[in-house]
């Protein structure tokens, strides 16, 4: 297979000039393969694996997607061109050289010599981006609950489905002059299994508010894996619960609004 491929980076600090390489990318005439920081088997980027050295989320999905298309297309080459002119970009591809593979069944394909590249390259020791439990854990820590007011883990409310009891569980539950039950939702997975999560968490709240007179929910949830799809399910969750960005610097203030508790400072 006779190709080039091309070294992708990322300037932090444009004043330091210290790039990171964050991707590889190999064309050739049977086709392009890529891989990323943060990507997923099917291509698409999982906010959470990107290193924290990298500012926007959706703008470095967005430069991913430009640099596949551009390389679908054969351009690439001259879009480096086009961007060495440019001062101030974050955004680096170099042309590193062209790729001899061999013949046969030693033959590999653009996508297997990408990802070959990208583990000699691109470090993918990423510090491990905290869990939702671990965030959640950190934004009760900073609430200042008052004397008589505590939050439970792993509570469980029986119901009754067509008359059959069942029980419904929930990650958190807040308990003072009223109950606020609190779930754990995980925008990584997407399609389907996404929408099936979302729909089990509502099945939930509508089962448990009608039966248990609980009126008030939350859903946690990280902003570091945004998707158009995302902010759909976000909007039908709002209609159900108060939801709560626990990447976010103000989760704990935001919760503790919610909630009707103070955070602490710092």
């Amino acid at each position: 297979m006779n190709g080039s491929w091309f070294l992708v980076k990322y300037v932090d600090d444009i004043f330091r000039n210290e790039p990171i390489n964050i991707g590889v990318v190999v064309t050739a005439e049977d086709g392009v393969g890529s891989h990323f920081l943060g990507q997923r088997p099917d291509g698409s980027i999982n906010g959470q694996r990107i290193s924290k050295r990298i500012q926007g989320v959706e703008t470095y999905k967005a430069w991913v997607k430009f640099i596949h298309k551009e390389a679908s297309r054969g351009a690439l080459e001259e879009r480096i061109e086009k961007l060495a002119k440019r001062t101030g970009d974050r955004y680096l591809i170099e042309r590193r050289g062209p790729v001899l593979d061999g013949q046969g069944e030693d033959r590999k394909s653009p996508g297997q010599l990408a990802n070959e590249l990208f583990a000699v390259l691109v470090s993918a020791e990423l510090e491990a981006a905290p869990s939702l439990e671990s965030l959640a854990d950190r934004a009760f820590k900073r609430l200042a609950l008052p004397p008589g007011v505590r939050i439970d883990r792993g509570v469980d409310y029986k119901v009754k489905v067509r008359d059959v009891p069942q029980l419904v569980s929930f990650d958190y539950r807040c308990r003072g002059d009223r109950v606020t039950l609190m779930d754990r939702v995980s925008f990584v997975r997407h399609g389907k299994p996404l929408m099936q999560s979302v729909n089990d968490l509502l099945y939930r709240i509508e089962a448990v508010e009608k039966q248990q007179s609980i009126h008030d929910f939350v859903a946690l949830y990280s902003g570091a894996d945004r998707s158009d799809e995302v902010e759909r399910q976000l909007k039908v969750l709002n209609k159900f619960a108060h939801t709560v960005d626990l990447s976010s610097d103000s989760a704990s203030d935001d919760l503790g609004d919610i909630l009707g508790v103070p955070a602490l400072a710092g």
